[in-house]
């Protein structure tokens, strides 16, 4: 998905001509995969999967200060002024300035599972169950800052959950 500087305090870099801020949104997240399974695998024990892919949200890289003069500091890099102590990470437009969300962001894998065991009587129904989330305890690193001014440009600061579990039991009647 494309549009124009959409997003908290996201502004066009020149309100005349809107088109050089035509790129990728804020949350296009390009590619996405899900896909699960179930089955009952004898006498009321049951298990299941879901396997997730994204890959991952665009980072706008941004110098990290107000050098245009217009009140937010969300100007991107240009060529031959921002580069001089690192280099400009994102593609380039035909102005030499850095493109909007033109770094790929980082992507997600994620593999869940279920285990189940259903007791019936009567009327009523008891069920056990052991779900395990992350099961390959996978690190799931957030977006780090585009900001070029950070400390921490680029790099990973947060990551989603580790392997987690929980069990339970569930009455029915």
């Amino acid at each position: 998905a494309r549009n124009v500087g959409a997003g908290a305090g996201a502004r066009v870099v020149d309100d005349r001509d809107p088109r050089p801020d035509f790129s990728r949104a804020n949350f296009d997240n390009r590619h996405a995969l899900a896909a699960g399974a179930n089955a009952d695998i004898w006498r009321g024990l049951g298990g299941g999967f879901v396997f997730r892919y994204y890959s991952g949200y665009p980072i706008n890289e941004t110098v990290g200060s107000d050098v245009n003069g217009d009140g937010d500091n969300t100007d991107r890099p240009i060529a031959g002024v921002h580069d001089l102590t690192q280099p400009i990470l994102s593609a380039l437009d035909s102005s030499g300035r850095a493109i909007r969300n033109g770094i790929q962001g980082e992507d997600r894998l994620l593999l869940d599972g279920r285990f189940q065991y259903i007791f019936r009587f009567s009327r009523y129904q008891a069920g056990m169950f052991l779900e395990l989330y992350n099961l390959t305890n996978r690190v799931n690193f957030g977006d780090p800052t585009g900001n070029r001014n950070s400390r921490n440009f680029m790099v990973p600061i947060t990551a989603g959950e580790p392997r987690t579990m929980q069990i339970g039991l569930r009455l029915t009647f």
